[in-house]
């Protein structure tokens, strides 16, 4: 046997196998077997770190046989390199300074001048970087003259990396490029790959974006043509970098997500942690502050323990910057006060820099703008120096807003036109995207207003360019948030041009802003990831399922009902509500993690086409949709004579006191209305009074003009919670006047309409479940199922998700009466309870509707969560994008005998030919006369299709 298969056997064999194998080849086991090992260790160190550990326990145990000196300082190396794999660098270090002393101890300088290429490595990880290019000079030095020109370059290599860590960019170039010329003369395609991954980020930096990306492709070619794992993903790790840097999110968060994927299996958790780093960051950009906040806070504690003190450093800034997006203002000062203090540790001036100008942030935050503009200023001279573009420009910009804010208009405006004319020359769309918005409000101000109509446009077509491209409406949704002004600001100008009447326009512009995530995915450019596209995503599609059996116990033991609840203690009730969000955090992080590599369609938001919607509206229909501008709420009207106007009407406070006064009322009788029924004629008269207000806020001053037009209101922020059916105008309600329907905006509907229709209505899905707040289920799903030729009835322990969907795709209408509960903590897992599964939001995405019409005949199923834009999060969303064109959901907490009466009134009228709008209105009528108060009655509203 020669030595290197010896070698190799050690490396694969389990740890108790390895002494007899030696014993057993006792002639092979030398040093020369030793540096055998000790090469295995060098290879894995960048491409099999298992394997590289593996050979640190056989040098270990060829030590213990031997003991020689040699054979002990190669056994000291290769624990250096293992420690190095493991991220302990104070260990590694400790065991690399035995193995250098132990060399020299034998008379080889050389091999001691090659351990301290490793012990460089830790020296800067722990941030001792002057020790370590000492080091490393020294090492070079030795190493040059023994010829040994591999290993100084990549002393070199180090030293390069050193000062990119310490942001000293010309210094890193020029050491970086030293050792590229060695490895091209050498051949070794290895090592090139590494330091053109070096050289790119440092020329990433620089914004020096072409020669980054140029050299970024031929180490990724390098590293997959010689499979060098870990490799590729540090280069990964750097082009999800510097796609975050250009605007390109899409490509950075895929990237970023191969990158982690890599290190996960690869067990390299220290490196799994930097990528964390890097898509927090991604998180930040997309204003997911929440996830970016914990994703920081983890990674955080793993750079302390490790020592990795530039990492934490990092790691505290951006926790504060997320700290000042979360309004946690305090938080954020105690975060950049540690930031601050690491790097001046470091040495840092860079680093000090990026901490003074997330200081400006927050000052700007806080109101404070002649602090803001003084910090900003400070931090850029830093910048200048080495070319650091990006933030250069954003100190610029937010100087250029603190002087705005100080009406210090004509420097504001020369610091913006300044820094978008650099924006463009260094691709920063997303500096340039906030010059565009600021220079247009700054033109408003000084009263030109078709300059400012100008930037605005521009800002908007480059919001909707870096947003078109993001994988997964949860990215859309949150990257919208923070960029409606320049949309608002465009409505405002509209509608104050008094040259012409531009209501088609101003509409055009809200509607851009409404809703546009679902509008994706109901147009098909969004798909959740369902299918395992490799065994990494066939692990996270595995957990999901673990997460989603263990969220259904801790939903039924939440959901006790309330004869077995009075039994549990707090501790216990406190116990569950942890272990539940922890799972449902988890559940979501997967699922962001699952849609980082997504497949939507790259296409540009899709406009309204009033006339074609005009035309859907016909004679009958009108369409309302309000929108608000500086809290005073307005009203497009829609109808096939023309769009109009109407302003004045109330405002969102106005609106918001009297919703809170009217749901104190209905939620008066939402835990049983036996107890309040002799006090019913005084509670209908003071729930009149509040729906009265809110008429005479919303409707009164343009109802009269809308004929007998059924109304497609389409809400706008706390709008949404309003019951419209039951607004009363001091002699009716407006369910006696006219059909009311709901839409998420206008585009919604339109795919509503254009979904196929499901005529005659003869098949029926009806799904009840009943408990002690809900048992009249059984009764109402046994009053409708003979209403329908065909009923396929699922209640109780038939009543299952598995069941669900392989019915679903063949009714003509879906009844779901069960459990509902909107979760305001957490929209996303709001969901209606089944058997032995609780149908959440997400879960309704994956149902497969063909039908006319879904009922959700349950408390609050018709509730939602509104994010920024009109999102709609809820149950709503859910069945929407499975393909429901109509809703008819419930706002509140509902009464189960009015519920099954008006369900049986309903579809009687439905199966009689009604249209849903219309059935509603009669069934809702008739319940009226019944009993006048608006909870027993007004609870449902239909959405979308009329």
């Amino acid at each position: 046997m020669e030595r290197a298969e010896l070698a190799a056997r050690l490396v694969e064999a389990a740890g108790d196998e390895r002494a007899p194998l030696l014993e057993r080849y006792s002639a092979l086991a030398d040093v020369a077997l030793g540096y055998e090992l000790n090469q295995i260790g060098l290879d894995g160190w960048s491409s099999d770190p298992a394997r590289s550990k593996a050979a640190a326990a056989a040098l270990d145990a060829l030590a213990e046989l031997r003991g020689e000196t040699e054979i002990v300082a190669l056994a000291s190396w290769g624990n250096g390199l293992a420690s190095l794999v493991e991220g302990q660098m104070e260990r590694a270090i400790a065991h690399l300074d035995d193995a250098a002393a132990r060399f020299l101890m034998v008379g080889k300088p050389q091999t001691a001048a090659a351990t301290e290429v490793s012990k460089l490595i830790a020296l800067a990880m722990l941030g001792r970087y002057d020790e370590a290019i000492e080091c490393g000079l020294r090492a070079r030095e030795v190493l040059v003259a023994h010829g040994d020109m591999l290993a100084a370059g990549v002393i070199e290599q180090n030293i390069g990396n050193i000062h990119l860590r310490r942001d000293s960019y010309q210094e890193a170039e020029q050491f970086q490029l030293a050792a590229r010329n060695r490895f091209a003369a050498l051949g070794d395609q290895k090592r090139l790959a590494q330091i053109e991954n070096c050289l790119a980020i440092t020329h990433t930096v620089q914004h020096k974006f072409h020669s980054a990306e140029q050299l970024y492709n031929q180490a990724l070619q390098r590293a997959e043509t010689a499979k060098l794992g870990v490799i590729q993903a540090e280069i990964e790790c750097s082009i999800g970098e510097l796609s975050l840097f250009q605007g390109r999110y899409d490509r950075a968060l895929d990237y970023l997500e191969r990158s982690r994927r890599k290190y996960a299996v690869l067990g390299m958790s220290h490196e799994s942690a930097t990528v964390e780093l890097e898509l927090a960051d991604a998180y930040l950009e997309l204003n997911l502050a929440p996830e970016a906040s914990a994703i920081y806070e983890r990674v955080g504690q793993t750079f302390a323990q490790l020592g990795m003190r530039a990492e934490q450093a990092r790691t505290l800034t951006q926790q504060g910057r997320a700290a000042i997006l979360l309004n946690h203002i305090e938080r954020a000062h105690q975060l950049l006060a540690a930031a601050r203090e690491l790097y001046a540790a470091e040495g840092n001036a860079i680093g000090e820099a990026i901490v003074l100008l997330t200081t400006a942030q927050l000052c700007y935050a806080e109101g404070n703008y002649e602090a803001a503009s003084r910090a900003a200023a400070e931090a850029e001279p830093p910048f200048a120096a080495e070319a650091m573009w990006r933030r250069l420009l954003l100190a610029r910009w937010l100087r250029g807003e603190a002087e705005r804010k100080q009406w210090n208009l004509s420097a504001a405006r020369a610091l913006f036109e300044t820094t978008l004319g650099d924006a463009d020359t260094h691709a920063q769309p997303q500096i340039a995207q906030r010059c565009y918005t600021s220079l247009g409000l700054l033109a408003a101000k000084s009263g030109d207003l078709d300059a400012a109509e100008e930037w605005f446009k521009q800002a908007v077509a480059l919001i909707e360019d870096l947003r078109a491209p993001l994988p997964a409406e949860e990215f859309r949704t949150a990257f919208f948030a923070d960029k409606l002004v320049p949309y608002d600001e465009l409505v405002r100008l509209c509608l104050d041009d008094e040259r012409r009447n531009r209501a088609h326009e101003a509409l055009g512009f809200v509607e851009r802003a409404r809703s546009r995530a679902l509008v994706d995915m109901l147009g098909g450019q969004l798909k959740l990831q369902r299918q395992a596209r490799d065994p990494f995503e066939a692990q996270l599609l595995a957990r999901l399922d673990e997460l989603h059996e263990e969220l259904n116990w801790f939903y039924s033991q939440l959901n006790r009902p309330p004869s077995m609840e009075a039994a549990r203690g707090a501790n216990e009730a406190a116990t569950l509500q942890e272990g539940l969000k922890e799972r449902e955090s988890e559940t979501l992080e997967i699922m962001r993690q699952l849609q980082h590599r997504g497949e939507g369609t790259f296409t540009q938001i899709e406009p309204l086409d009033i006339a074609r919607l005009q035309q859907d509206l016909g004679a009958e229909t009108a369409l309302v949709e309000y929108t608000a501008l500086d809290g005073e709420l307005m009203a497009f009207v829609v109808t096939d004579a023309g769009v109009e106007v109407v302003r004045g009407l109330g405002s969102e406070d106005e609106v918001n006191a009297a919703l809170n006064q009217l749901r104190f009322q209905i939620d008066s009788l939402r835990y049983g209305s036996a107890r309040m029924r002799k006090h019913l004629p005084s509670l209908t008269a003071r729930c009149e009074r509040h729906l009265q207000e809110l008429y005479e806020l919303l409707l009164a001053p343009f109802e009269e003009s809308l004929g007998e037009r059924r109304l497609m209101i389409v809400p706008h922020r706390a709008l949404h919670y309003v019951p419209f059916q039951a607004l009363h105008d001091g002699a009716s309600y407006l369910i006696e006047r006219r059909e009311v329907c709901y839409t998420p905006s206008a585009v919604v509907l339109r795919h509503c309409l254009a979904r196929p229709h499901r005529r005659p209505l003869e098949r029926a899905l009806l799904l009840g479940v009943e408990d002690e707040q809900t048992p009249l289920v059984r009764a109402e799903i046994e009053s409708l199922t003979p209403l329908f030729p065909e009923s396929v009835v699922l209640l109780n322990e038939r009543a299952t998700l598995e069941a669900l969907r392989e019915q679903a795709p063949r009714a003509d209408v879906l009844h779901l009466a069960c459990h509902g509960q909107f979760r305001p903590d957490n929209p996303l897992f709001s969901s209606l309870r089944l058997t032995g599964d609780w149908l959440t939001v997400r879960d309704a995405y994956s149902l497969d509707l063909r039908c006319e019409l879904v009922t959700l005949s349950a408390c609050e199923t018709g509730v939602s969560a509104v994010a920024p834009g009109d999102e709609l999060i809820g149950l709503a969303r859910g069945f929407f994008s499975a393909g429901a064109p109509s809703l008819l959901l419930s706002l509140w907490t509902v009464d189960d005998a009015a519920t099954a009466a008006l369900m049986t009134d309903f579809y009687q009228r439905l199966r009689a030919g009604d249209a849903p709008a219309a059935a509603l209105r009669a069934a809702q009528r008739r319940q009226l006369q019944e009993q006048p108060h608006p909870f027993f009655w007004s609870p449902f509203v239909l959405v979308g299709r009329w």
